[in-house]
């Protein structure tokens, strides 16, 4: 039973250091036309100052070096908007920040918004730009810790159809590391089949469920990823290598499992 339970540690651990190592999927960077909108669902906080209107048309001129001074002087209360302009201020500095590809910058910007909560008009919205930053920073820059801020329920805001399944992924990805697994499987379970983040999902999925010691729900995590694999129309929105990771991913995984209660000929 010691030799058994060993065993399955060691398992757990390589999983582990897999996971770390890098079953992010790689996608294509978010673009301005992608993420730049305001959600008709925020409501204006009066008129803006003459600062503030010259900083947004900077903005969508794209000279966002000019855009970040004048948002500045919104921030700093230098004039006499409204906290609710200061807020959209604070926003579109972030947002700045991100398209002069200062992303450190980016996500001290967003943090103060995700610090306030609920308080702040951009709260929602402001997940859209911390998926993005996902794709460009390290998990180390602690990104999945900004985006376990938000609940479930914050996900389903309309304003995030276009990167819902990315943020199930993330913050699936944000409960696997806290431990709080079954969170963690019921996010990675409600990535769709067609979103190019089922396959890493679903290998995270089997993972999780290889640290609660359930092989059987694991490794039919681990065929799912092998049955989009088969599968041309399936696997074609992949970036190149991706669809061969994850199904020798998963592969290894199913070994694992199968090796961990002495399936040796499977």
């Amino acid at each position: 039973m010691m030799m058994r339970t060993q065993t399955l540690l060691s398992l757990m651990l390589m999983f582990v250091i897999a996971v770390l190592a890098g079953a992010s999927p790689r996608v294509a960077r978010a673009g301005k036309d992608d993420l730049d909108f305001e959600p008709e669902a925020i409501e204006k906080a009066g008129p803006p100052s003459k600062t503030l209107e010259r900083a947004l048309r900077l903005y969508d001129k794209g000279d966002f070096y000019s855009a970040s001074i004048e948002l500045f002087k919104v921030i700093n209360k230098e004039t006499k908007d409204t906290s609710g302009n200061r807020q959209r201020a604070e926003f579109f500095m972030g947002k700045t920040m991100f398209q002069r590809k200062f992303y450190a910058a980016a996500m001290a910007a967003f943090d103060k918004i995700v610090e306030q909560g609920g308080k702040h008009k951009y709260y929602g919205i402001t997940l859209k730009w911390l998926a993005a930053l996902s794709k460009v920073l390290p998990e180390s820059s602690g990104i999945l810790e900004k985006i376990g801020k938000y609940s479930r329920e914050d996900l389903e805001d309309p304003a995030l159809n276009k990167v819902r399944q990315e943020l199930y992924y993330l913050l699936g990805r944000h409960f696997y590391m806290q431990g709080k697994t079954e969170q963690a499987i019921e996010l990675f379970k409600s990535v769709d089949e067609a979103s190019e983040f089922f396959l890493p999902s679903k290998y995270m999925e089997g993972v999780s469920h290889v640290r609660e010691y359930k092989g059987q729900p694991a490794v039919e995590a681990f065929k799912a990823i092998l049955v989009v694999a088969a599968e041309p129309e399936l696997s074609k929105k992949y970036a190149g290598g991706e669809v061969a990771k994850y199904t020798e991913l998963a592969n290894l995984g199913m070994a694992r499992v199968f090796y961990s209660t002495e399936q040796f000929d499977t």
